[in-house]
């Protein structure tokens, strides 16, 4: 009988946590190590950076976070990127709250529909993987940036490259371009070490492992979203304790 596979998780530790307990009820005995790369630290904005606005895009429950720890205004319309986000803006005391779609490039095809009337406000973090503001602005909406958290990266942890770096199947998810650099800088060369078993959100965050000897397999969902990712995961982890240990 082989080992069961490993589900390793590198996104910060709170995110990573919840998306480890969604799965656990659809996967008793599940083995999971959470090696963060990216620590999240607010930034919030100074008083008065919300003046002039007429409404804030928020694309992360961070975002949320860091906006409203720095401004006390509640009676701004806010557009969010997925029902995740909606919740946390209506829980920090937003009431006018739209949902995009799930992704950014809905979100923007959201804005672009509704045409709501600007300047708006992308409160963001330092990385982000779209110009939302930018696309606005081609379209003749205003729109700018402010940056309310930094993505800030960090070593692997121990118990991530030691995972890393020993046999077996290790399923590992990536929910963005700059985690999968982040990871390809900590897998083993020449394919030493665990085999895994990549799950990306996009193929854009796929790209950065492309070619690497450390992937045996690689799936990008069908929708950029945490429930389809939850669904690929639970789905290849079934897939590979079937194959390790066959009745």
């Amino acid at each position: 009988m082989s080992a069961s596979p490993h589900l390793l998780l590198t996104r910060p530790r709170p995110q990573s946590e919840r998306f480890a307990e969604s799965l656990r009820a659809e996967l008793p005995g599940l083995r999971v190590t959470i090696a963060p790369l990216m620590a999240i630290v607010l930034d919030p904005p100074a008083p008065g950076a919300a003046e002039g606005i007429a409404g804030v895009i928020f694309t992360s429950e961070n975002g949320v976070a860091g906006f409203a720890a720095g401004c006390a205004r509640r009676d701004l319309p806010v557009w969010c990127v997925g029902p995740r986000t909606a919740r946390a803006a209506r829980e920090a005391g937003f009431a006018e709250v739209h949902e995009g779609g799930g992704d950014a490039r809905a979100l923007i095809a959201t804005l672009l529909d509704q045409r709501p009337e600007g300047p708006l406000l992308h409160a963001r973090g330092s990385h982000a993987a779209a110009d939302i503001s930018g696309a606005l602005r081609d379209a003749g909406i205003g729109a700018r940036d402010l940056v309310v958290y930094d993505q800030r990266a960090q070593p692997l942890p121990p118990e991530g490259a030691a995972l890393l770096a020993g046999a077996g199947d290790v399923v590992v998810p990536v929910f963005s371009p700059r985690s999968a650099r982040l990871l390809a800088e900590h897998l083993p060369p020449d394919g030493n070490g665990a085999r895994l078993h990549l799950i990306a959100i996009s193929a854009a965050a796929a790209q950065p492992l492309a070619g690497h000897d450390a992937i045996h397999a690689q799936h990008i969902v069908s929708a950029p979203d945490a429930r389809a990712m939850h669904s690929m995961v639970a789905k290849v982890m079934r897939a590979l304790e079937a194959q390790d240990n066959p009745r």
